[in-house]
């Protein structure tokens, strides 16, 4: 998740991505509550098939997620895969997947995005793609009216002593699975705390556990907030994914290179599940580019 610093978003844009964020969170039947790690049960219904990786980035050229459409030439027919990088904490997956479904609902000229660890500050699209994530996962309606519950009607915050605020951050990010960070920002944007505020709470390393913001999300729920802040690590694809790309091919409605190389970005081969195929090594090769090089 980066900080597009370089790109201030035009009224109408931010306009339009609120009423993405809405519009879409109806069509999922997803209500204006909290969605959390929900999300990848949601997505996976919605045919997009979700692989989970796990690369230490290392620098900040690492790949964090990324966003693939394939069309088949046989039948015509398109899938659809997000990838997320598991090496970071969960808050960030979560956030992360968002970011790249934005470019499966509203960027129609990519066919292949990749999410870097940081992305160029002057790309519009990331902007959009970050905002959207935020306002689909925080709406601003909803978190206004958390805001005016917990400070008697007022949307300004900035009053409040350190502890209280910070109490508020770690009391939103337990029941909405968002990051610290983007909390911090979304605060800002709806006008609760002012830019000074947000700068200097930007400034807290929020995973240290030594400081008193982890101490607080420790004490509220030691559960929830430790699992946010976990590197899940986690490897792979659901049964489901693999099956579709195996009947495709049984029903020939995939080329047999075509399968290899569905089947290469969930790090699998035909000869896995039976088939007795010569593979060319480029062939397999070929969606490793889309890693990068971390080493």
């Amino acid at each position: 998740m980066t900080d597009n610093q370089k790109i201030i978003l035009k009224l109408n844009e931010v306009l339009d991505i609120v009423e993405l964020a809405k519009s879409t969170r109806r069509s999922l039947d997803l209500g204006m509550g909290p969605i959390g790690e929900k999300i990848f049960t949601v997505f996976r219904d919605k045919n997009i098939q979700l692989l989970n990786f796990s690369i230490e980035l290392k620098k900040s050229s690492g790949l964090a997620a990324f966003y693939l459409q394939k069309k088949s030439s046989v039948t015509g027919l398109e899938s659809y895969y997000i990838a997320i990088n598991t090496s970071v904490p969960l808050d960030i997956q979560i956030f992360n997947v968002c970011h790249e479904y934005y470019h499966h609902i509203d960027d129609n000229e990519n066919m292949l995005h990749l999410q870097r660890i940081s992305e160029p500050d002057d790309e519009l699209i990331n902007a959009k793609a970050n905002r959207f994530a935020a306002e689909f996962l925080l709406p601003t309606e909803t978190l206004i009216t958390l805001v005016k519950k917990h400070n008697r009607g007022s949307i300004k915050l900035g009053n409040w002593n350190d502890n209280a605020l910070l109490r508020l951050i770690v009391q939103v990010q337990i029941d909405y699975q968002v990051p610290y960070k983007m909390i911090v920002k979304r605060l800002n944007e709806i006008e609760a705390i002012p830019t000074g505020l947000k700068d200097e709470l930007l400034s807290v390393d929020e995973r240290d556990s030594e400081s008193i913001y982890y101490k607080i999300g420790m004490t509220i729920n030691d559960y929830a907030f430790s699992k946010l802040n976990t590197r899940t690590n986690k490897k792979g694809v659901d049964t489901d994914a693999l099956n579709v790309i195996l009947q495709n091919f049984d029903e020939e409605t995939i080329t047999v290179d075509t399968a290899i190389k569905d089947l290469s970005i969930f790090d699998k081969c035909l000869e896995d599940f039976g088939y007795d195929i010569n593979v060319l090594e480029d062939d397999v090769d070929e969606i490793a580019d889309l890693f990068g090089d971390d080493e």
